[in-house]
């Protein structure tokens, strides 16, 4: 059954604003401190949701010619995303099929020409394919096609690479129907702007509450975009396994008992974010997309990976100057400085064993929601 449209989002949001529906019942849920803090369920968390799931990389458009490449360990395997002269997009293990040698040394973004082993320079094309073997009459029976390099299961939807290192992929049952709200919002039709890696001294789920807790906004970030939002306004909704959030802005006061043609772009009253299963979060902004990656490293270490997309490349100095200033506040004023040291704050706190639990109420009822489906995919539900 398809799920309903945004808009119904903004519909629900501009009645609660007006008094003309309720919100959220009141709950006391809590979760296990050892759910944030333990290695063996962090090991099973890695397993089952991070290496058999498929994960949100990037955006396409970050590596937009042949040859254009994205080398990451973040899922403790070396990995590099390329494409290649026919415009495909592939993942390969960052690994000669020789002695093992990694073979892009670089980290992050780069362009290829081929992978070439620094060790005995095997070459293979953009392809994975094998290429060229050095002195190869020194090697008896060799066959090229079983030692192309490895490939990674990849697949692009609505412009999001998304990779799966165990098992068969099958994107479009994991998506279950969210590509039409990613249509929507012509997320396929941006283009990248900027990006920025960090490591945060906390578990990953400390991170994706943030982003499922309406309850903080006006006043963890009281500083930056605290004051552009009505306090605790949100709505959720899981569409398969993913989670649809709208957080009304102020001006939600214009949708009351506006029709919803009239409505125009709906971002002007409500920032929608969607926590794609399990590591990623999408918020669109009234001018600009973030995609946050989460990349696992430990119980108390995450990979965060933010990068900005716009509707089309600037322009002029003007444009470039304004999403450099959104950048800067977004990720440095408000993801870093905000999200992030909450997050780190909180694992430290954890770890001094003064909370056996972590109590969630209804305005937080979203995060609720997403740790019952992680304890459905480990089965312990």
């Amino acid at each position: 059954m398809p799920h309903p449209h945004p808009v119904s989002m903004v519909q629900q949001l501009a009645k609660r604003f007006a008094g003309q529906a309720d919100g959220p019942a009141a709950i006391s849920e809590r979760i296990p401190v050892s759910h944030y803090t333990d290695p063996d369920r962090f090991a099973v968390e890695r397993e089952h949701l991070f290496l058999r799931t498929p994960q949100v990389l990037a955006h396409a458009s970050q590596i937009p010619a042949p040859g254009d490449a994205i080398v990451q360990d973040w899922l403790g395997l070396p990995m590099v995303t390329v494409r290649d002269p026919d415009g495909r997009i592939n993942t390969f293990l960052n690994v000669c099929r020789h002695r093992g040698m990694r073979i892009v040394q670089d980290e992050g973004q780069t362009c290829l020409r081929a992978f070439v082993c620094p060790y005995h320079q095997w070459t293979y094309g953009l392809d994975g394919a094998l290429r060229n073997i050095p002195r190869r009459e020194s090697f008896a029976e060799l066959d090229r096609d079983s030692h192309a390099l490895v490939p990674v299961a990849t697949a692009v939807r609505n412009g999001l690479i998304w990779i799966q290192v165990q098992g068969e992929m099958d994107i479009d049952a994991h998506l279950a129907g969210i590509g039409t709200d990613f249509d929507y919002f012509s997320l396929g039709d941006f283009r990248y702007c900027r990006h920025s890696v960090r490591s945060v001294a906390a578990n990953w789920k400390l991170i994706q509450d943030a982003f499922l807790d309406g309850y903080h906004v006006t006043r963890l970030h009281r500083h930056t975009v605290g004051p552009f939002f009505p306090d605790a306004l949100a709505e959720s909704g899981f569409i398969g396994d993913h989670l649809r959030n709208a957080v009304a802005r102020n001006e939600i006061e214009e949708a009351v008992d506006r029709s919803a043609d009239d409505f125009g772009d709906i971002r002007r009253y409500a920032t929608f974010s969607y926590t794609t299963f399990p590591n990623a979060v999408l918020v669109f902004q009234p001018d600009y997309t973030s995609i946050i990656a989460l990349f696992p490293q430990a119980p108390d270490r995450t990979v965060f990976v933010h990068t900005m997309l716009v509707p089309q490349a600037p322009g002029d100095a003007e444009q470039e100057d304004h999403f450099q200033r959104s950048f800067t506040l977004i990720d440095e004023g408000v993801f870093a400085a905000e999200d992030q040291f909450v997050a780190a704050g909180a694992q430290r706190g954890l770890a001094s064993g003064a909370n056996d639990t972590l109590l969630f109420g209804g305005l937080e009822e979203a995060a609720v929601c997403f740790h019952r489906r992680i304890a459905e995919r480990l089965g312990e539900r």
